[in-house]
């Protein structure tokens, strides 16, 4: 996904996942062979650490952890 951003013009954009993932090994007591990823791509000119942050803050609020 990266890749295919950068090859073209650029513009502001948020991009945002959230699904199962799988992994190939044997099933044991202490975990599954599937778990929940979320990843994120935001993109936009001047940003800062202060507005990751930000956005971090927003989604787990929402998730109900702050």
């Amino acid at each position: 996904m990266l890749y295919k951003l950068g090859q073209q013009e650029f513009i502001p954009v948020k991009y945002f996942s959230i699904d199962r993932v799988f992994h190939n090994e044997t099933l044991a007591a202490t975990h599954l062979a599937e778990f929940h990823q979320i990843e994120g791509v935001v993109t936009d000119y001047n940003l800062t650490l202060g507005d990751l942050m930000g956005v971090l803050y927003a989604f787990f609020s929402k998730m109900g952890k702050y």
